[in-house]
């Protein structure tokens, strides 16, 4: 007989499903739980609950649960011996000469690269996701990339930084730019866009039932996320205009030719 869960359980399933439905980009199984603990299904204590239902869900095939609903932002297969050729050729905004700025998204949870990627796609910046505390070989590639951006373009640098409304989200921000700016030799501008007590407030974001009085950026409502995105990264960016997309054009064009090229050598005259 095909797995049923209980009736608070379809509920919370139901629901789960409505707001995976609800944005456009893939969302993964922390996302969906703040989700269901903002809307009072649960508490943040009882992740096993959550975990469980979810794996049955997507394991049993119930209703529209599948193995892939949600992603893994961070275990990601590599297969050695499998050559695949990249078409998909993006420059930075900063190689649009009508950009007065150089800005980079640099944010506290891996888990939610799919929604800064979404919402940043007409902007063309780069996105650095921390995983925690950011590592010291991170930090100095991060130092050494912005004075070669800097040498390069000769324009100012801004850096935008997303985070959770604790004490370790603070420390995790402080630390990092502590030691990148020690190590890089040009000077970049920091903005701390949130999470704020205050915004978390305005948002209504309910508070991490573990930690009273600080709050998880997962938790925020994804249209409350977008605002504070799409708001501070518009004040020093442009989105990219149609030199760019030429320009990227131009490089895929001569990428083709180049791989058939080789494929001619190699092949016998094959394409």
């Amino acid at each position: 007989m095909p797995w049923q869960p209980k009736s608070e359980g379809q509920k919370m399933l139901d629901y789960a499903m409505a707001k995976i439905k609800s944005v456009p980009y893939k969302v993964n199984s922390r996302w969906t739980f703040y989700r269901l603990v903002q809307a009072g299904f649960l508490s943040k204590s009882q992740i096993g609950k959550f975990d469980y239902l979810l794996s049955r869900a997507r394991k049993t095939f119930y209703g529209e649960w599948r193995p892939d609903t949600l992603t893994d932002s961070i275990r990601q297969p590599i297969f050695t011996g499998e050559f695949k050729a990249l078409f998909n050729v993006e420059l930075d905004s900063i190689d649009d000469p009508a950009q007065d700025y150089y800005v980079q998204c640099w944010f506290e949870a891996e888990a939610m690269h799919q929604q800064f990627e979404y919402h940043t796609k007409d902007f063309r910046v780069s996105l650095v996701p921390f995983r925690g505390d950011c590592s010291i070989p991170v930090k100095w590639e991060l130092a050494k990339k912005l004075e070669e951006i800097y040498w390069k373009h000769q324009k100012p640098i801004h850096i935008l930084y997303f985070g959770d409304c604790d004490r370790k989200g603070v420390q995790i921000f402080e630390a990092a730019i502590r030691d990148i700016r020690a190590w890089c030799k040009v000077q970049f501008g920091v903005e701390f866009i949130g999470l704020t007590v205050e915004q978390a407030r305005t948002m209504n974001i309910p508070e991490n039932p573990d930690k009273p009085g600080t709050y998880q950026w997962e938790a925020l409502e994804d249209e409350h996320a977008k605002k504070l995105i799409l708001e501070s990264l518009s004040k020093y960016q442009r989105p990219f205009s149609p030199f760019l997309k030429q320009h990227e054009e131009t490089i895929r064009g001569k990428v083709r030719a180049a791989i058939q090229d080789v494929l001619k050598a190699e092949l016998g005259g094959a394409e």
